[in-house]
């Protein structure tokens, strides 16, 4: 079982659960000849330590082929492979195989298959439509405990928004009561010859309570790639708040019967920045209306969280909304472009980013951080929920840890400690916090952080002793900021 899907059920309580599959015959060639067993080779980072890897580990998922001579699986199944191979359900070959694109947040991925061998005599599964209530579906795929194909059957059972355990984001997800165990994950739902959603994870604890990823995320995706870029599911970069409370809705100026949602804050550089402002009521979206519980009316489904709405859109379009401000109603138009949280969800760049100075260790917080470690500090998990990007802040910056050396003496015990001031200067994110460390001028390098504990250093005698810390340690690079703008100093070896 993949150790980031384990840790991330730890702490979402979601999971891959583990379980007998039930095996029956393949009765229809033409589904058993889509269905594929992918085999990956991966060498996950090491975020304790982010400039290496935690070595490579052998694991294998399922996945399906569809339209246009690819192979959609999850993202989980895929990330940080260094090896992908694929065989067909009905064929005894394995071919080689690459990710073309993959999405972290909506736990989905495509893979490309050089050798069209693997297509041929095909024909593909097409994507169908959201599932009803109690329909009845299928999961294929290659659970533990065997190796032919396996099939397992059951019904839907709840639609809504709800978290990916990959990254914790919410989208809308369906919930089925057929067996899905490790090795199903990647592998089609199908229901009246289509694909109705892509099997993802399980609820810890609970027996046959399955999560698919339903056909309309799955579509969203191969929409939005379809330009050769993965752009991501839409959101408006706020924080709302029910308004359940009579007296709330009163001292907000609605009317009898009025409902909506209370804005209380906006990300600065967010799709809705300089359109809303806190303490707006959200009172309809592209006229969807808002309900005092955030959920609206959906086609199909039911009641399902407003940030759906957002989410069913692409990058790039623009969405009106309704909103009441000191008691006047008015109608603005929000930009749905791309938009980072505080705390990112996961591999927003291809390696952890990291800065090594004087010996301390800085890294942005990101869920894949709060996830890799099972007891992260109270202090870090409340920070997504309580903190919004500001335009002083962009991102968090975390003291990981410090590599114990002569010139960080008297600091070598201190962790995951938030990083306030370098140097006098609010951090905005790893590119300003390397743009301050390496400008800074005088003796002294002082670090405040968050709980007003205080790190100096001798700057000049850290910048002395740099290379034979990352000597030291084995540390090649002393930084990877992404987008290939590390800029990074290499470690130098010396002759023995």
């Amino acid at each position: 079982m993949n150790l980031r899907t384990s840790l991330v059920g730890a702490v979402l309580g979601l999971a891959v659960a583990m379980g007998a599959p039930t095996t029956v015959d393949a009765r229809d060639p033409s589904i058993a000849s889509c269905v594929v067993q992918v085999f990956v080779y991966s060498d996950p980072p090491d975020l304790a330590l982010p400039w290496q890897t935690l070595g490579t580990e052998p694991f294998s998922g399922s996945g399906v082929i569809i339209d246009g001579g690819r192979i959609l699986t999850n993202a989980h199944v895929v990330e940080d492979a260094v090896g992908i191979e694929v065989k067909r359900a009905d064929g005894s070959e394995t071919f080689p195989a690459t990710v073309t694109f993959i999405s972290h947040d909506a736990d989905l991925a495509l893979l490309a298959v050089d050798d069209r061998r693997v297509f041929r005599d095909v024909q593909p599964i097409p994507i169908g439509e959201m599932p009803k209530l109690l329909q009845k579906v299928e999961v294929w795929g290659f659970p533990e405990g065997g190796t032919t194909l396996s099939i397992t059957s059951g019904i839907v059972s709840r639609i809504e928004v709800g978290p990916y355990a990959q990254t914790g984001q919410r989208l809308l997800s369906a919930q089925i009561d057929a067996a899905i165990n490790s090795g199903n994950s990647g592998g089609p739902v199908i229901s009246r010859d289509s694909i109705v959603g892509i099997a993802m994870q399980t609820l810890e604890g609970a027996e046959n309570v399955g999560y698919m990823i339903p056909a309309p995320v799955v579509r969203h995706f191969l929409d939005d790639v379809r330009d050769g870029r993965y752009d991501g599911f839409p959101q408006l970069g706020i924080r709302a708040q029910d308004m359940e409370s009579a007296a709330q809705r009163l001292a907000s100026g609605m009317g009898p019967g009025q409902t909506g949602a209370l804005v209380l804050r906006i990300d600065y550089g967010g799709p809705a920045h300089g359109v809303l402002r806190p303490r707006d009521v959200l009172v309809e979206i592209e006229g969807h209306v808002i309900a005092n519980d955030l959920t609206v009316a959906w086609p199909g489904i039911g009641r399902v969280h407003y940030s759906m709405i957002p989410q069913s859109r692409q990058m790039g379009d623009r969405i009106d909304v309704r909103i009441l401000r000191e008691g006047k109603q008015m109608i603005r138009s929000i930009e749905l472009s791309p938009h980072q949280p505080l705390v990112p969800g996961r591999r927003i760049t291809e390696r952890p980013r990291y800065l090594v100075f004087g010996g301390l260790v800085f890294q942005p917080l990101s869920r894949d951080y709060l996830e890799y470690f099972e007891d992260a500090p109270p202090n870090l998990l409340s920070i997504p929920w309580n903190h919004d990007v500001t335009e002083e802040r962009r991102e968090v910056i975390l003291m990981q840890r410090v590599l114990p050396h002569p010139v960080n003496r008297g600091y070598q015990s201190w962790e995951d400690e938030v990083v306030s001031l370098v140097n006098g200067v609010v951090p905005r994110d790893m590119k300003h916090l390397a743009e301050i460390i390496d400008r800074a001028e005088g003796r002294w390098l002082r670090v405040v952080m968050e709980d007003g504990h205080l790190i100096t250093l001798d700057r000049q005698a850290a910048r002395k002793a740099h290379l034979e810390i990352l000597d030291a340690y084995g540390i090649a690079e002393d930084r990877y900021l992404g987008d290939g703008d590390q800029k990074a100093r290499p470690r130098r070896r010396r002759n023995r």
